[in-house]
């Protein structure tokens, strides 16, 4: 327990007065009485005396919000020390004769919710300045494709995560018929939390979670497994290169400092039983790095390596990144002479958020399940999934990016089917950009006028325009998942491509029809080209965080009116930044008109943006179907006329 002051963060006392953020740093401008930080904090997060926030509270007249998951929070804060949450978390399921305020505490916020978001508070306090660089949750999308592509190929009854953090991948594994699980974490929170969490809700699962560095004090030494799921760290400096150089693990060859990623695929390899299966999700480098190339090419050569399947960027965290994921074999007597190559990172949308993301997770699974069954034609899926010979990977660099060995692996009658397909489509879209151009075509010329405006601040004021608020809360444990728009998706025209992850916090607002949605964030001082007015599949979306939502008065404020002059020279001036161009909401100016007169602007303004959507479309389709076409061409699977045209 702590014997220091107890502090907060800024976020902390917003949970604690059930208020936002925004709020809090509202009193902490208007009040001179709120109380100052004290050392420990930052600039960028400051620290308060828990104490003297609640007496600040208490004398303005705002109740602590008082659910029995925010009295957990503060106890923890006031008497626990980061380092006693996994003594603290492994009582939560037991039976405690005298349990003490905090252990009452506990069990009365699992009554009022569920283990899982109890203990998910108790990790949060547990992980307080713990350093998180190169260590990133597994979104359960992915963790289901992982758990998914191993039961295409066997049922495991023991599967191992080297790496478990929360238990996500281990509780995949359980779902698709693993009957012992095993788990490691170098954090001692998580390997508590993962070993309660997998016994309370697998009663009849034997598990066994231990905490400790996997690769330097591996907890299941000559221990083998039917399977190993595993999200290990990235990019991590200090593995154990030093002191592992001679360590048995290391069949494939001694991996170099800058490669700790194929340390931790040596030692999935070295639990798995012959013929076992190791699923791996890695950064996209591993593939390439020069340094790596030995390995990769003695995996290659040992048939130990069967499947790399290059992901959307998105699909987890770090959401920058298109991840891949590894599936590994335990070579025995059978030996591979090919390796499958997955690249949905081409696909439209993004990730595991994106609406068809189940469609994309059933075609990465049926390939695998017809390559692992033999069938390499049905593998095979042009500008998909590609079927190619090791002996023809292994050149000087054995680069196992997939978009490479897609795109060389060439089908004839698929890319010759693809191509003329993509030819109709684009057909489609100049049919439906010439529709939408003649609606455009006509204008009536007027004098140059000086319209009067107001900014959208003043505009608030009188009840014509709403911002709505970003104000979020936790969903519950068995919310659906939901559409989640970003600024991108309003740039390019199109609809939400995301959706909400398990446990996530949703704002408390969702997108209604006739909202207007703009873009935060700009590339340059240009118009708001991705204003517009929510309908179809905008509606009950999430707005992302790059995605500003206004709420009009349909009898004062006509929503495509406001959306188009959004997009004025004169909003220039709302924007600011030198890098990255941000937009300030409150300093927009919209002309003064009558509803009448904003409505006949409102129908050009929505015509543009059909113009826009039109021609982004278009412009999609034919780069694709001239990829398309190229590719054939120096391919000799599609020829040119002989009509002797120009």
């Amino acid at each position: 327990m702590s014997d220091s002051t107890p502090t907060v963060a800024a976020a902390e006392i917003a949970r604690l007065a059930g208020v936002t953020r925004a709020t809090v740093s509202n009193w902490r401008r208007r009040h001179a009485d709120f109380p100052a930080p004290v050392t420990g904090g930052s600039e960028a997060r400051p620290l308060f005396d828990l104490g003297e926030v609640q007496t600040w509270l208490r004398g303005h007249g705002v109740q602590a919000a008082d659910s029995p998951l925010q009295r957990l929070r503060t106890l923890l804060r006031i008497e626990v020390a980061p380092t006693a949450v996994p003594e603290l978390i492994e009582t939560v399921d037991g039976t405690v004769r005298k349990p003490t305020a905090l252990q009452s505490a506990v069990r009365d916020a699992v009554v009022a919710t569920d283990l899982r978001q109890v203990l998910d508070v108790l990790a949060e306090r547990g992980l307080d300045a713990v350093p998180t660089t190169g260590v990133y949750a597994t979104e359960r999308p992915v963790a289901a494709l992982m758990a998914d592509l191993l039961a295409a190929s066997a049922t495991p009854v023991s599967v191992l995560d080297p790496a478990c953090g929360s238990g996500t991948l281990l509780v995949e594994a359980a779902r698709i018929g693993a009957t012992s699980l095993a788990g490691q974490d170098v954090l001692p929170v998580q390997a508590a939390r993962t070993m309660v969490l997998l016994r309370s809700s697998l009663p009849n699962t034997k598990v066994d979670v231990r905490a400790g560095d996997s690769l330097l004090a591996d907890a299941f030494p000559g221990m083998e497994f039917d399977a190993v799921l595993a999200n290990p760290p990235y990019a991590q400096r200090d593995w154990g290169a030093t002191e592992l150089a001679l360590d048995v693990r290391w069949e494939y060859s001694v991996p170099a400092r800058g490669e700790s990623e194929l340390a931790w695929v040596q030692h999935m390899l070295a639990h798995l039983r012959p013929g076992g299966f190791a699923i791996a999700l890695l950064p996209p480098a591993v593939a390439a790095r020069t340094s790596g190339r030995r390995i990769r090419m003695e995996l290659l050569r040992a048939g130990a390596l069967r499947a790399v399947i290059a992901l959307p960027a998105g699909a987890s965290t770090p959401r920058q990144v298109g991840l891949q994921i590894w599936v590994l074999c335990k070579p025995d007597s059978a030996h591979a002479e090919s390796v499958l190559f997955i690249d949905s990172a081409r696909l439209s949308g993004h990730g595991a958020a994106q609406q068809d993301w189940s469609v994309l997770a059933e075609r990465v699974v049926d390939s695998w399940r017809a390559f692992d069954h033999g069938d390499t034609d049905a593998a095979t899926v042009a500008d998909f999934a590609a079927v190619v010979r090791i002996v023809d990977i292994l050149d000087d660099d054995i680069d196992l990016t997939p978009a490479r060995r897609v795109r060389a692996a060439v089908d004839p009658v698929g890319v010759a089917a693809a191509a003329h397909a993509a030819i109709d489509l684009l057909g489609e879209h100049l049919a439906g950009l010439r529709a939408v151009a003649d609606t455009v075509a006509d204008w009536t010329a007027t004098k140059p006028t000086a319209l009067h405006t107001a900014t959208v601040g003043d505009l608030e004021r009188g009840g014509a325009v709403r911002l709505v608020a970003t104000t979020t809360e936790a969903a519950a444990a068995d919310a659906p998942q939901r559409p989640v728009l970003s600024g991108r998706d309003l740039l390019s025209g199109r609809g939400p491509s995301g959706l909400t992850t398990a446990g996530a916090s949703l704002p408390t607002e969702l997108i209604r029809e006739g909202d207007v949605l703009v873009s935060r964030f700009r590339d340059d001082h240009g118009a708001a080209r991705g204003a517009r007015v929510a309908d179809g599949a905008d509606v009950g979306a999430v707005p992302g965080a790059g995605v500003i939502v206004f709420r009009t008065d349909p009898t004062r404020m006509d929503p495509w009116f406001f959306a188009g002059f959004i997009g004025s020279p004169d909003n220039a001036a709302a924007m600011f930044g030198s890098t990255t161009i941000r937009l300030d909401p409150a300093r927009l100016r919209i002309p003064i008109l009558r509803l009448d007169e904003q409505q006949h602007y409102g129908r050009a303004f929505r015509k543009l943006h059909l113009l826009r959507v039109a021609a982004t479309q278009t412009s999609e389709a034919a780069l694709r179907a001239a990829e398309l076409i190229g590719t054939g061409l120096t391919a000799g699977v599609l020829a040119p006329t002989t009509d002797g045209g120009a």
